[in-house]
């Protein structure tokens, strides 16, 4: 075993290491900062401790011997586990705080906004799980949940965090042509539909139910499980989307998608923050639960 007089310190299994991610003393010395001659001795002092060569040295650099592969293999791997383990410890008295969400609601509306509430609270550390399906509600997983559904949510804190509000948009030169006809004509416009793999969502079929048009059981148009895409397709000029407002907001008002005609559903489902009830109170779980709140997509006005 080297013991720390046999020059094995941690500076220089991590110069081994630099040396053999590089293959080059050269190399390496210029990542550590150091000159290539200190990585060469530092080599040399380690080589003659384990009494094995580590490296072969070539014209175009060094080589990793089977000996030194081996060895570079599990400390870096021993590395790996305590810089992990630093880096808990470093977290561990950080404040926190994990928010669940749908995909398309942290792509679209929060993740340009969180800049926002970092900078009232930088030392905050925000973590953001995606689940399009409301089956981990109120699971350890998370502090702070959004759900898709309309619950019933036993022991959880629950805030209004906006009404759900669908209206029908697409690229602005396909919403002039669309804007206007009767819902009926919509039949025949090239329409974009959401599959939801987890739950019924609302869906073309309730948009012409809802104003009295009736529907043939399939209609046609593209299709996908995933909104984002839906999104896509609509602002590239493929068809006319479902738009739930709280959503594709600042899409529109960016000019990327328009509001085709006037029409707006708002269905009794309003979407709401959650927070456990059954957990001792956390200051900065209700901090950004009041936050988002505060910022929660305001309703639409005809």
């Amino acid at each position: 075993m080297i013991s720390s007089h046999d020059s094995a310190s941690d500076s220089t299994l991590r110069v081994f290491l630099a040396a053999a991610e590089a293959g080059s003393f050269t190399l390496a010395g210029g990542d550590l900062g150091v000159s290539q001659s200190a990585v060469s001795h530092s080599i040399a002092r380690l080589e003659r401790a384990l009494g094995t060569n580590l490296f072969e040295r070539r014209s175009t650099g060094v080589v990793l011997t089977d000996v030194g592969r081996r060895m570079h293999d599990e400390i870096q791997a021993g590395f790996d586990r305590v810089d992990r383990a630093i880096d808990a410890a470093r977290d561990a008295h950080r404040p926190s705080v994990t928010l669940s969400v749908s995909t398309s609601l942290a792509s679209l509306w929060l993740l340009p906004r969180l800049a926002w509430f970092k900078r009232e609270h930088p030392d905050v550390e925000i973590r953001c799980h995606t689940n399009d399906t409301d089956r981990g509600v109120g699971r350890a997983e998370a502090d702070i949940w959004i759900p898709l559904g309309a619950g019933p949510w036993p022991a959880m804190n629950s805030r209004h965090f906006c009404d759900e509000e669908i209206i029908l948009v697409a690229a602005p030169e396909l919403a002039d042509r669309w804007s206007g006809v009767p819902t009926e004509a919509l039949l025949d416009a090239p329409l974009l539909h959401l599959d939801e793999r987890y739950r019924p969502r609302f869906d073309w079929h309730r948009w012409f139910q809802h104003f009295h048009t009736a529907s043939p059981r399939r209609l046609p148009g593209a299709r996908s499980n995933d909104y984002s895409l839906i999104v896509q397709a609509a602002t590239d000029g493929q068809g006319i989307a479902l738009g739930w407002v709280h959503l594709l907001s600042d899409l529109i008002e960016q000019g990327k998608l328009r509001q085709v005609g006037t029409g707006i559903v708002r269905t009794d489902h309003p979407f709401v923050v959650l927070t456990s009830s059954s957990r001792t109170p956390n200051p900065i779980f209700e901090a950004f639960a009041d936050w988002l709140v505060e910022h929660a997509p305001a309703p639409e006005r005809q």
